[in-house]
């Protein structure tokens, strides 16, 4: 087998949208999980922008922060308190030049703000669900066969984000992806026996914190230590430390979605595995996803 044959098998040399800088190495992680098969596998990804889409039609998505502060349940003075939160502290997120000391300082700030205006607007459960089926953003194209697979296949899916527990739960319902081999770690809000919003369960989740420090208890991690091959989504930086806390990690896959402010991409590149630069689509992943539980296909 030649030294890029898997990556020539999956179609990941192919494709001008697809940026693997280190060949050797990527040829070599996918070779290992390949072997090691869906036993030893678990995935662990981000959700906003990484399994929800980023834009349609060249129109961005909301993420799931922006399901509830843009929608009707909010007055327009209090959408417009929001947007000027989100234009002074996103681009100190994707800076880069302002040290990682800095911004998490910054990131907590920019959430504990969020999450204040969400408590000062009388927000109620029902109004918050209803809100979400109807205004949700689409998922990535292919996630109903991603997600069925790792179900079908019982392959761990742990998704770490630091966007609201409640809207991706919400939203893997309503797109039929519920499924016992799916976690999901995020903002979890806390309401009273009315139904009403009165707070947000600790610790808070922000972009550089998604590691083991914020995970509920251990179990999230160690109760199938023989897991020990990681494929990682996500498409920002802070969302590399993921698999922290993974027990004895033998190898991890990194592939990280670019999806707009393309002058990152050489930072992408240096720390993602595989980075793919505006694509909506799971169809990379699938296709990796497929060759280990199948690798006669």
């Amino acid at each position: 087998m030649s030294s890029s044959s898997m990556l020539h098998l999956l179609r990941l040399v192919e494709q001008d949208h697809i940026h693997i800088t280190d060949a050797n190495h990527v040829e070599q992680v996918l070779s290992n999980l390949v072997a090691a098969g869906k036993q030893k596998l678990r995935v662990i990804s981000d959700f906003d922008q990484t399994l929800s889409r980023y834009a349609v039609d060249g129109v961005r998505c909301p993420m799931s922060h922006d399901v509830i502060a843009q929608s009707s349940l909010m007055s327009e003075q209090t959408r417009v308190k929001v947007k000027k939160v989100v234009d002074y502290y996103y681009p100190k997120e994707i800076s880069l030049t302002i040290p990682m000391s800095e911004k998490v300082q910054l990131m907590v700030d920019y959430w504990t703000q969020i999450h204040d205006i969400f408590l000062a607007s009388d927000l109620n459960q029902q109004d918050i669900s209803s809100t979400i089926h109807s205004n949700s953003p689409p998922l990535r194209e292919g996630y109903d066969a991603f997600m069925s697979a790792l179900h079908q296949h019982d392959i761990p899916l742990l998704v770490f984000s630091a966007g609201l527990g409640d809207v991706i739960q919400e939203m893997f319902a309503k797109y039929s992806v519920v499924y016992p081999n799916c976690r999901v770690v995020s903002n979890f809000m806390k309401f009273d026996d009315a139904g009403k919003l009165v707070g947000f369960h600790d610790p808070l989740i922000h972009i550089f914190n998604k590691n083991k420090s914020v995970l509920p208890d251990e179990s999230y991690f160690t109760e199938q230590r023989k897991r020990t091959n990681v494929i990682l989504l996500g498409d920002s930086p802070g969302d590399l430390q993921m698999a922290d806390g993974v027990p004895n990690v033998e190898n991890v896959l990194k592939i990280g979605y670019l999806n707009a402010h393309l002058e990152r991409l050489d930072l992408f590149t240096e720390l993602y595995d595989i980075v793919l630069v505006e694509d909506e689509t799971m169809d990379v992943v699938n296709s990796i996803l497929q060759k280990i539980i199948d690798p006669s296909c």
